[in-house]
């Protein structure tokens, strides 16, 4: 029984010892090749005649491309994505809510769904959304923050244009943006016209020459 043991463990040794070996001669040929390919580089030049980099060279290069390899693009932290998201929704939701009006009559001094003026318009629908407005387009233009740019503009913004004597030197109407084309800056808006409720194109002469400016509350 003694004897087998003997055996079994001598083969064992024998086993691990050609192991060695092989593993010592498979490094060896390993940094032989290494040697040799970096003796090639450092003594080669390339297509546009600069020496091809030292290995020395090679090994900081790949050091630098792992580092910059490891760097990841920053993410939108989640609070920023909820609050654009919630912004879309409210403006998608104030539009929607709008357009439930169309058809609606003028009424001078009201804001009910059996009649609005343009600023008692403006503040029913936001109302809706729990966002309470001013009662008049002239306070209301100053609210929220100013979009400089027609380009700018969004869904649900506040748009502005003088009175119908003053042209664009007072605040006079309001209406809420519905669509825009940013390649040009035009807009269509819902708002209580002389007609009722109703949709127009800022290209319209009327609107247009009387255009002020926009704000948007919806942050």
């Amino acid at each position: 029984m003694n004897f087998k043991r003997l055996l079994w463990a001598a083969g064992c040794a024998a086993i691990a010892w050609s192991m060695s070996l092989r593993m010592d001669a498979i490094q060896s040929k390993y940094q032989n090749d290494i040697d040799a390919y970096a003796a090639y580089v450092s003594s080669q030049d390339d297509d546009n005649g600069d020496a091809m980099p030292s290995k020395a060279h090679a090994e900081k290069t790949v050091k630098a491309s792992a580092a910059i390899g490891a760097l990841k693009a920053p993410e939108a932290k989640p609070t920023e994505v909820k609050e654009v998201h919630k912004s879309a929704t409210l403006a998608e939701n104030i539009v929607s809510t709008a357009f439930q009006y169309i058809g609606v009559p003028y009424r001078s001094g009201s804001s009910s769904p059996k009649g609005f003026d343009c600023s008692g318009f403006t503040s029913y629908v936001f109302k809706q959304q729990n966002i309470q407005l001013t009662r008049s387009s002239r306070s209301q233009y100053t609210e929220g923050q100013a979009v400089k740019s027609r380009a700018d503009l969004q869904k649900g913004d506040l748009v502005f244009f003088g009175g119908s004597g003053g042209g664009n030197k007072s605040i006079g109407h309001v209406g809420i943006v519905t669509e825009v084309n940013p390649d040009n800056g035009t807009f269509k808006f819902i708002h209580a016209s002389r007609t009722g409720i109703k949709v127009d194109k800022s290209t319209e002469p009327y609107y247009s020459r009387r255009y002020v400016g926009a704000r948007r509350v919806l942050q």
